[in-house]
């Protein structure tokens, strides 16, 4: 190995190690965050009334536990200097094995271990000081959205499998480097819509086939793109086209949008999608050579594997990091999201309790 692709390894090793961080909770406190979850489970999970405020007392106690190294990891999350936050030595809600064809979505929404799993991430997220929220128009309004197979697309057939696949963590297509819509601005809100998501956490019921979940923190990608390009991408001349997980009716297509902000808090903050952005035909070659920059620094970027079950959970920074996966190989697969608000988010609030933003 020459000198020079070796300092170029390190380096991209180096911005790994800083980008992507881990958590690990000791015994003691896995069990008391365990007890709060159970708590939170039991009066109906994130989406009751007062599991906002039970959550963040729980997150408060749990934090006089921590050591000063623990709070430091939290804190740089905290404050948008972590990519992705990997939290370790969480205790399992249940040893009940996956049926072989899962139970439709809301049977499965209405477990208690989902319920479990999905309290306890909420209490993760205020660790990290962000609040658990939903849009009005993404997911029916619900801030618990299960990642699983359920509209086909993955490598076995499910029953009553649709000629056309939605692209969507409802399916079981491989979803290509994304951040979570929506797209039309990253930190503040603005013309009527609010911020994408600070943050998502993830959680798994079920993995039964270890498939892993896949990070690309975008910092190292930028550095390497340069700032010309960069600022280029802050420009509005980008399109992206509509989710699939909208409500009907709900959402459209962007127009005239950028890819990337510069936020005084938290820097260069992005939304982006490798399967629905597009650069605006008359547009300018420097803005044209920025674009494929970018896509190119993601094709080339060699994605962290993760592989989450009920003892881990993975707190994903949405505005600088992007996540993908493969195609679903067992239909068994049963991941617990959560959308995350930062403290230095403004958004556009219709509801405080739960926390449901006008998207």
């Amino acid at each position: 190995m020459t000198d020079a692709i070796k300092h170029d390894v390190e380096t991209a090793e180096f911005f790994t190690e800083q980008e992507i961080r881990t958590f690990s909770f000791d015994n003691r406190q896995s069990i008391m965050l365990h007890r709060f979850a159970e708590a939170l489970a039991s009066i109906g999970g994130p989406q009751a009334p007062g599991a906002k405020s039970k959550a963040s007392l729980a997150a408060t106690e749990l934090k006089f536990s921590f050591s000063k190294d623990q709070c430091e990891i939290l804190d740089a999350y905290s404050d948008g200097l972590v990519s992705v936050l990997i939290f370790e030595g969480l205790q399992k809600f249940t040893d009940v094995s996956p049926p072989n064809e899962l139970p439709n979505l809301t049977s499965l929404e209405n477990r208690y271990d989902i319920l479990c799993l999905a309290a306890r991430s909420q209490i993760l997220l205020k660790l990290v000081d962000n609040s658990a929220f939903a849009y009005d128009m993404d997911n029916e309004g619900k801030l618990v959205r299960l990642v699983a197979n359920f509209k086909g697309g993955g490598l076995i057939t499910i029953n009553a499998e649709p000629e056309i696949k939605e692209l969507s963590s409802h399916s079981g297509l491989a979803l290509g480097p994304h951040t979570e819509a929506p797209y039309w601005c990253a930190v503040n809100a603005k013309d009527g819509h609010s911020p994408s998501p600070s943050s998502l956490i993830l959680s798994a019921l079920w993995n039964p086939s270890l498939e892993p979940t896949r990070v690309i923190p975008l910092p190292p990608i930028l550095e390497k793109i340069g700032v010309t390009n960069c600022l280029a991408l802050t420009t509005g001349n980008f399109q992206f086209t509509r989710s699939d997980s909208f409500v009907s009716g709900k959402g459209e297509d962007g127009r005239n949008v950028s890819i990337l902000d510069f936020d005084d808090k938290v820097g260069f903050a992005a939304r982006f999608n490798s399967y629905r952005f597009s650069v605006n035909e008359n547009v300018s070659n420097f803005v044209k050579q920025a674009y494929t920059a970018l896509c190119q620094g993601v094709d080339e970027a060699n994605p962290t594997n993760y592989t989450l079950t009920q003892e881990s959970a993975m707190v994903i920074n949405n505005t600088r990091a992007l996540h993908c996966r493969d195609v679903i190989k067992d239909n068994r697969r049963v991941l617990v999201r959560i959308f995350g608000l930062a403290k230095f988010s403004s958004p556009i609030v219709i509801s405080d309790d739960p926390l449901l933003l006008q998207g």
